[in-house]
């Protein structure tokens, strides 16, 4: 199978791509985004489409999913150099559709967990809460408007590939959010300082939703009233605040734990 070669970054393609890499406005009217390294490449699923697979000549390419003659493109080290995103660039990349989950198309489950991320700004923080709702089993992640973009380079790199197996619905209200959860019948877990309980103090059961809001002033002040709970990490140590990641992380792993201690409290002793 031989690939088409370009050797100039006045091919369309590259072009699109280097835009696509700079600029939000440009992977929304396209409806494209790219990712970058071999590893992540390789986490994409048989859901999410790829237009294109850029590669130069000293890769390994064997185990791309879905590697077409037609999508392969092969470029100069120093030309992949230029439309990269990454410091130390594996020489791989794919240019892959963006998936249309809308809200209304969300399957809310019976027994599921979901995180509402409300107006979160930070890339390393959305690509690894991502990562660790992926690691634990989240059932979907609802991203509201004025957040950071989920199909940035910095996000997609910091997921570490976890983005093509969590559902993500992105660019709602978050009172849109809280009416479908409601309709469902599933709570709202809150994090906040103010008349909140310890997390530990705290009865997690399915179905849930947690909030973590923005990395400087927290939740809104409508989350606040609309949340059905609100909950509190304690720190003993006196330190004011933790990373919006690792504060979510936490509350992740608390209801992970609760939820499997109960499950195996149902199963019949023998």
């Amino acid at each position: 199978m031989m690939p088409k070669e370009i050797a100039s970054l006045q091919n369309p393609v590259l072009k699109m791509i280097n835009q696509l890499q700079k600029k939000k406005a440009v992977r929304k009217k396209e409806g494209l985004f790219v990712v970058e390294g071999l590893r992540a490449v390789r986490e994409i699923t048989k859901e999410f489409e790829v237009e294109y697979y850029v590669t130069t000549k000293e890769v390994e390419v064997k185990d791309l999913p879905g590697l077409e003659k037609s999508k392969w493109i092969v470029v100069p080290t120093a030309l992949y150099k230029a439309i990269s995103e990454t410091e130390a660039p594996q020489g791989v990349m794919a240019v892959v559709k963006m998936p249309n989950c809308k809200l209304q198309d969300l399957v809310l489950k019976e027994r599921g967990f979901y995180l509402i991320l409300e107006n979160l700004q930070d890339p390393g923080n959305m690509g690894t809460i991502i990562r660790t709702a992926h690691a634990f089993g989240a059932n979907g992640i609802l991203i509201t408007k004025g957040s950071v973009d989920v199909f940035s380079p910095k996000v997609v790199r910091s997921t570490m590939g976890s983005l093509f197996h969590v559902p993500l619905v992105v660019d709602c209200e978050i009172e849109e959010y809280r009416e479908v959860l409601r309709q469902a019948e599933i709570p709202i877990y809150a994090t906040a300082l103010e008349e909140a309980k310890p997390i530990y103090h705290i009865n997690f059961v399915n179905p849930l939703a947690i909030v973590i809001g923005n990395e400087g002033n927290g939740v809104s002040d409508y989350i606040k009233k609309a949340a059905d709970y609100k909950m509190m990490i304690p720190m003993p140590g006196g330190s004011e605040s933790l990373n919006a990641s690792v504060a979510t992380s936490i509350c992740i792993y608390e209801v992970m734990r609760q939820l499997e201690v109960n499950a195996q409290s149902c199963i019949p002793k023998e």
